[in-house]
């Protein structure tokens, strides 16, 4: 297959998925009645609930279809070694190391945040201990073992999910490899179903018919998030298998990404209309007095609306950066390889501006780009001062790189910025 050095379209796409999930978790707070979260801000915001309750329908599902692309670039240019060494590096490194660092941090700044609202719903602890300080109910809560029944992979979730489907999905590989030969004819069949799920008139129902069926096993009425525990959570280990699977199967037909790219306005759009509807449906049943006598009905409906909205933003957002990114440019490309190391540490950061600002007497719409901004500066300056030049980099990115915001993006060009005669 004659493929590019870069897929960087796809690039910019996996680095907005997971910028996306800095907003995101940033808006956690601002949710009214979200009583799991560290802390319920004072000033909460319907429209940050309708972000978040969009934004969670697609931005993981399109991060699992690139994993699914990548994986299979990788598999076909190392070897199942090469990948497997890539892969512990990059992915089962960061999610052990990432866990035992970041973990502590979150267990006091959750502790800290009921202190504050007095919200105690997620951390189970007689009264008589509340009132003492937050680290030392911290240390109390790891020396207990209290941690081994509350198990939480917090947002590193996403890496165990995708180790688990690493190895599901080389092991079925081999498995069909070696009881049915090389089993070309189910290869080209699948192609030609993928072919006919991205075509603009029926693609887009056969994705959502897949996904339905998926959907209506989880236990919530949106995608689950399997955070409390090493077992792997079956429902959510389908839909996102499925989407790696379909990244799979896409890499071996890549000019796929250009049919992709001529509908991704109309899938856009799909998406944008049945975000309300899917928001709001629970609440329309339940004023139409369809809940809870027909609260199965009104759920297959749901989900039916919620699986074509899915798949209307991972189509529309995969088509609108294969049309408008896919040129090199040296920006893009920093932000992509910064995008991973912003996204597993960011949490803490944001989760403490929460708790500082959640009785200040300011609007949500003040807080929230409060919080941003002074996270994005820590975030993205100890990257580039601290993990892009070294052995961190190395581990997340699989090289290192100089210091250095590029000064212009020119195309095929990834050179740091020059000083005098020479570059750093």
């Amino acid at each position: 297959m004659n493929a590019p050095d870069r897929y960087h379209a796809l690039d910019a796409l996996r680095a907005f998925a997971l910028l996306l999930g800095v907003v995101f978790h940033a808006a956690e707070s601002f949710i009214a009645g979200h009583l799991d979260w560290a802390i319920v801000d004072a000033s909460p915001s319907l429209s940050l609930d309708i972000f978040r309750h969009a934004s969670h329908a697609f931005r993981m599902e399109i991060f699992f279809l690139i994993a699914g692309f990548f994986a299979r670039l990788l598999y076909h240019r190392r070897g199942w070694r090469g990948f497997w060494r890539n892969r512990l590096s990059r992915i089962v490194a960061p999610l052990v190391v990432g866990w035992f660092v970041l973990y502590p941090i979150l267990v006091f700044l959750w502790i800290w945040g009921a202190q504050k609202s007095g919200n105690w719903t997620r951390i189970e602890l007689p009264p008589e201990y509340r009132s003492l300080p937050p680290w030392k109910l911290t240390a109390g809560f790891f020396a207990s073992g209290q941690f081994v029944p509350t198990f939480d992979l917090t947002h590193l979730w996403f890496l165990h999910q995708l180790t688990v489907i690493y190895v599901l999905a080389l092991g079925i590989r081999a498995a069909i490899r070696t009881w049915a030969g090389p089993s070309g004819r189910l290869a080209e069949g699948l192609d030609q179903v993928l072919g006919k799920a991205l075509s603009p008139r029926a693609g887009m129902l056969l994705l959502a018919g897949i996904t339905v069926p998926m959907l209506l096993t989880m236990d919530g009425w949106s995608v689950d998030t399997p955070q409390h525990s090493l077992w792997p959570h079956g429902p959510t280990t389908l839909l996102y298998g499925f989407l790696f699977t379909a990244g799979w199967f896409l890499h071996r037909q890549p000019h796929r990404l250009n049919d992709v790219a001529r509908h991704w306005l109309p899938n856009l759009v799909i998406g944008l209309l049945l975000v309300l509807p899917t928001r709001f449906s629970y609440d329309l049943g339940r004023v139409l007095g369809l809940i809870p006598e027909h609260r199965d009905f009104v759920r297959v409906v749901h989900t039916v609306l919620y699986a074509t909205m899915m798949w209307g933003f991972v189509l529309g957002f995969t088509g609108l950066f294969v049309r408008f990114a896919s040129h090199p440019s040296p920006r893009w490309r920093y932000v992509a390889d910064s995008s991973y190391w912003v996204y597993l540490v960011h949490l803490p950061l944001v989760v403490a501006l929460q708790v500082w600002l959640a009785y200040v007497p300011l609007p949500w719409y003040l807080k929230l780009p409060l919080i941003l901004l002074l996270t994005a500066p820590v975030l993205f300056v100890s990257y580039d001062r601290l993990v892009r030049p070294g052995w961190i980099g190395r581990c997340l990115n699989g090289r290192r790189y100089p210091r250095g915001w590029p000064d212009r993006d020119t195309h095929g060009s990834n050179a740091p910025r020059r000083t005098g005669a020479g570059s750093r």
